[in-house]
């Protein structure tokens, strides 16, 4: 049976088996993300790319842009991509440091058994197939509805060239997006799964491990692998944000509550399931305060008799009491600041910004060029502001 030491949350499965069987491994064995990348976005927008140079030399102009599709292939993809490769080292990390037998080598067993059965899940072929499904369906509702991206809503007055990259993109480019998009969230509810079976067991979390977090902050490696899905769905929302500014008419400002909205909600998918551990953490850290709040109080009690009280100050110099007063204070101060979740603001601020990345440029889509170059040379030369 496997266990934890070795474990990965995304080298298994159809879709992996399939780049093997393409050859698209590095010398390691593992799948090279990279090539992968670039072949899917060839596949899925190289012949978008030949369609509307086509068009341009026959009819003398191009496609009215939509910035969704490009944002979706050009960007998205290569995103969920590295995203495989970026949680399946994190999720390693994790389970060869609960395998190790750090935290509670007596339910080692227990660890194996719930290691286990997220490979059964992430190998299992039914769902990615369903995935697959879904991906395709909702791709045809997608372009043909009335409702859909600008370039396809005017399908009733397109040409002979703009049909058939709405078919490419309704066949092959828009469901391997979405596929995509799919595998990762399935994957990262197997994780969730994963770590509300992981919060039953005792971890015994140390309240003066220097991370802050009981020692258990490791567990929060894979949420920045994930903060890479946060980046291609930031991303492919971003480029609908644009076309509706440049093709529907609706001002930047209108969007910011949808944009607080998307950031919560992509910080909340991330870190919101590491809250399961925030029982054992308060825990630790009452228990901690409890613990070494009485040893710190014997410490001193006895420090301020001898040093203070009786005045034995013959032999001051050199003694280990004094610095080991200082390093009982700086203990304490550890055990004091223990968070009851195990991530810490960085890890916070890592996956809004993972959000944030690709909103930006529309943000500035309301800003007129001239006023920005201005402000920029302004910034430039010092001018104040």
């Amino acid at each position: 049976m496997p266990g934890a030491s070795g474990f990965s949350l995304v080298d298994g499965g159809p879709l992996c088996a399939l780049f093997r069987r393409l050859g698209w491994t590095r010398t390691d064995g593992r799948i090279d993300y990279l090539r992968a990348g670039i072949v899917l976005v060839a596949v899925a927008w190289g012949p978008l790319l030949v369609i509307t140079v086509s068009a341009r030399l026959l009819t003398g102009h191009w496609f009215a842009t939509s910035w969704s599709v490009h944002t979706r292939l050009l960007i998205a993809i290569p995103l969920l991509l590295r995203a495989d490769a970026s949680l399946h080292a994190r999720t390693r990390l994790v389970g060869d440091y609960l395998g190790s037998g750090r935290w509670n080598a007596d339910e080692r067993e227990r660890f194996d058994r719930i290691f286990a059965a997220g490979v059964k899940h992430r190998d299992a072929v039914v769902p990615e197939l369903a995935l697959l499904a879904l991906a395709v369906v909702a791709s045809e509702i997608v372009v043909w509805n009335l409702g859909g991206s600008p370039m396809m809503a005017r399908r009733v007055t397109l040409e002979h060239h703009q049909i058939a990259a709405c078919w490419w993109y309704a066949l092959v480019a828009l469901p391997m997006f979405q596929f995509l998009v799919y595998r990762a969230l399935w994957r990262w509810g197997i994780w969730v799964q994963m770590l509300w079976r992981l919060s039953r067991l005792p971890l015994r979390p140390l309240a003066t491990h220097p991370d802050l977090a009981g020692g258990l902050e490791f567990l929060s490696l894979p949420s920045l692998g994930f903060a890479y899905v946060v980046a291609a769905l930031s991303a492919a929302q971003a480029g609908v944000w644009a076309d509706r500014v440049l093709h529907v008419g609706v001002k930047v400002p209108d969007l910011k509550t949808e944009a607080v909205v998307f950031v919560v909600a992509a910080v909340i998918l991330a870190l919101g399931p590491l809250v399961v551990f925030s029982g054992q953490l308060l825990r630790c850290q009452i228990q901690g305060r409890h613990d070494y709040g009485g040893l710190a109080t014997d410490y001193t009690r006895l420090f301020q008799t001898r040093w203070i009280e009786q005045r034995e100050r013959g032999d001051v110099l050199g003694t280990a009491d004094i610095q080991s007063l200082a390093d009982l204070a700086g203990g304490f101060e550890v055990v004091s600041k223990t968070r009851v979740v195990p991530f810490g603001p960085r890890t916070v601020i890592a996956i809004a910004a993972a959000a944030l990345a690709p909103i930006l440029p529309v943000a500035l889509l309301g800003v007129p060029l001239t006023e920005l170059l201005a402000k920029l040379a302004g910034t430039l030369i010092g001018k104040p502001g």
